[in-house]
């Protein structure tokens, strides 16, 4: 750890990266899904949905740069 960049590393081998992965996809449907069946939608809902999306789009460039 870095605390003068606030720089963290960690170390996952590529089944712990693709269960990461996995459970990200797995929170995004299912926040999905809760938006759908909760018409309307609050701005905090659609927030986090976007923030599952962006975090699981994250992780699959990780996945791909390896």
């Amino acid at each position: 750890m870095n605390k003068e960049y606030g720089i963290l590393t960690i170390e996952l081998s590529k089944s712990e990266l693709v269960d990461l992965i996995n459970s990200v996809e797995c929170m995004t449907e299912r926040e999905q899904r809760k938006l759908l069946e909760n018409i309307p939608s609050t701005e905090e809902d659609r927030a986090r949905l976007d923030r599952y999306k962006a975090l699981q789009e994250d992780i699959r460039k990780i996945f791909e740069y390896r």
